[in-house]
């Protein structure tokens, strides 16, 4: 049994060594590499294991190693496959609901102008520093006298839904502006002719030159596809936001949020940010907890001043500031006594410390209005127009009306009424609120008493500016008020301030008239010679300084709060902060 199994072991093992001897090559063209020092190691190691394990009372003899067969050469591995970049998605909330965003359906200047430019081109942008720059447009020549505007558009511009935007878009858009108004973007072609000769030229004529046409409504007003609609007859009914911006909107809930996805076909680049969602938060307070506590983002919201130390000194937050040039102001019902009168105006201004409430309410975080409405920081502002506070000089205004507080009860009387009036504010904005309480304490001291009360944003609307329609009258005593950025931007803005006109004076909510102003405005909104333009900037800031039609009280500075994990690549426009197209389009240029 030993010898069988013995025989039996080593005719296995000389079968092996002939087999292997057999499936040599007879001749090696290229010599193959020799194995790894670790793999030949572990192949004796293996062979010595296994001719342990086997009983052999004598030893068989050693084989001759047949050589190495050439290797084939190993396949070469592919790449590895380049990252996809995780979709970018930023949760950014707004105070408002802002409505079906088109043209006659969003609320406010900011932000809701700004969200609506988000969906929708306009043919000029503001750049970074608030100058108009072509966007739609290549390029604009103006004829010597300044009425001629031929325009040439871009032909790389898509529709959302594929269509290509041509010059019968821009033709249609302007002509609907001219007939279905809408003041802001209806005022600056009204009476203008448009022309298409081609499909990329559209030819503005004017009925007299506007120094102003390449800010409004070139870089303002938002071009509409002619296809979805020319048969619209009611533009508030709409609900159909098909643009050509860099977002789509593919989801809104009244009350509650808007969902933008990027455009991935935009003319100027893919958004860096592929979805942008805007939750509704009415409280300020509620807006920056949800910050901190990670839920949103960032938010269109300036940051409270109370609060800018707290959220700078986070690790995981900035705060980007700068001059801000939105206004907050005292706005006055010029068609009710006694605020009809001037000189009541006057004296209500002089009550009032505007430097206390940017030091009180802003913390500092501002800039004391100028009550010639232009922003101090402007190349039109008079630095000889200034704010003036002076309580006993007010009193002096207010005895010479023959104004007393005859009951001694602590209000004087004009005309056998109480000098007294209600000031509405917004109930969503503490910061006015707070503004609102100090100015009726301080008209309190001249005998003039403010009844402070605060109303939801679309209900004091309704009172002060009913459909934004400043022909549509209005119906309160006071308002704190404010203007969005863009409309300080361009000076000459200030005609729809305070022209009677309503068509001319499309912004003129407190009614306010005076011949001699309205004679002003009339040559300077056609005015295209720039020192001539500024001489009358500046006679109508003194002039609006002395009428005091509203009270200019501050522009507060632009605080901005996001989490730079979550996006960090925000353009702070000059004087309008962060939440603009151009923060979505790092890298672009106008």
């Amino acid at each position: 049994m030993f010898t069988s199994r013995r025989f039996i072991a080593f005719f296995v093992l000389i079968a092996l060594v002939v087999l292997a001897a057999c499936a040599a090559p007879t001749a090696e063209p290229t010599k193959a590499p020799p194995p790894p020092a670790s793999s030949a190691s572990a192949s004796l190691s293996s062979s010595s294991s296994a001719a342990s394990s086997a009983s052999a009372p004598t030893k068989a003899p050693d084989a001759t190693k047949p050589p190495e067969p050439t290797k084939a050469p190993a396949p070469t591995q592919p790449p590895a496959p380049t990252a996809t970049p995780r979709p970018v998605s930023l949760r950014m909330a707004i105070l408002v609901d802002e409505s079906t965003l088109n043209p006659y359906t969003y609320v406010l200047g900011y932000p809701g102008w700004n969200m609506l430019n988000l969906v929708y081109d306009t043919l000029f942008i503001l750049d970074a520093d608030s100058l108009p720059k072509p966007w739609l447009a290549k390029e604009d020549k103006i004829s010597a006298d300044g009425k001629v505007h031929t325009i040439t558009l871009r032909d790389d511009v898509k529709w959302h839904d594929g269509k290509p935007l041509t010059s019968a878009d821009v033709k249609f858009t302007y002509e609907y502006y001219q007939k279905v108004v809408r003041a802001r973007f209806s005022t600056p072609v009204r009476n203008a002719k448009i022309e298409t000769p081609n499909d990329t030229t559209v030819v503005i004529t004017l009925p007299s030159p506007n120094p102003s046409f390449l800010i409004e409504p070139m870089a303002d007003a938002p071009i509409l596809p002619k296809h979805l609609w020319e048969n619209v007859a009611d533009p508030k009914k709409f609900d159909n936001a098909t643009g050509s911006g860099p977002f789509k909107l593919v989801e809104y809930k009244g009350e509650q949020f808007y969902r933008f996805a990027a455009n991935a076909a935009y003319f100027a680049g893919k958004p860096a940010v592929d979805e942008l969602l805007m939750p509704i938060i009415k409280d300020p307070t509620t807006v920056f907890s949800s910050l901190k506590t990670g839920e949103i983002q960032a938010t269109t919201r300036e940051l409270s001043p109370e609060l800018v130390k707290d959220f700078s000194s986070a690790a995981d937050m900035k705060v980007q500031r700068g001059a801000g040039f939105a206004t907050t102001m005292l706005l006055f019902n010029s068609e009710r006594a006694p605020w009809n009168k001037k000189e009541v105006r006057q004296a209500v201004g002089l009550a009032i410390d505007t430097q206390k409430l940017v030091d009180t309410v802003l913390l500092g975080f501002g800039t004391q209005g100028n009550p010639g409405w232009i922003h101090p920081q402007s190349p039109f502002h008079d630095p000889a127009v200034k704010a003036e506070f002076n309580v006993a000089k007010a009193k002096t205004v207010l005895d010479n009306l023959g104004y007393k507080d005859a009951n001694n009860d602590g209000i004087r009387e004009a005309d056998g009424k109480n000098m007294e009036g209600t000031l509405l504010v917004y109930s969503n904005n503490p910061q006015r609120i707070r503004a609102a309480e100090l100015i009726a304490a301080a008209v309190k001291d001249i005998g003039i008493s403010f009844k402070v009360t605060a109303l939801e944003v679309n209900s004091l609307d309704a009172k002060v500016w009913p459909d934004f329609d400043v022909a549509k009258g209005r119906d309160f005593d006071l308002s704190m008020w404010g203007w969005s950025a863009p409309v300080q931007v361009n000076p000459v803005r200030m005609v729809a301030l305070v022209h009677s006109d309503p068509v001319i004076g499309n912004s003129n909510v407190g009614g306010y008239k005076n011949p001699a102003t309205d004679k002003l405005a009339d040559e300077l909104r056609v005015t295209t010679d720039l020192d001539k333009q500024k001489t009358l900037v500046r006679q109508m800031e003194a002039l609006i300084a002395q009428e005091m039609p509203f009270l200019l009280l501050y522009y507060a500075d632009g605080n901005y709060v996001y989490r730079p994990t979550a996006y960090d690549k925000w353009v702070y426009q000059k004087g309008q902060g962060i939440f603009n197209k151009l923060s979505f389009l790092p890298g672009v240029k106008p």
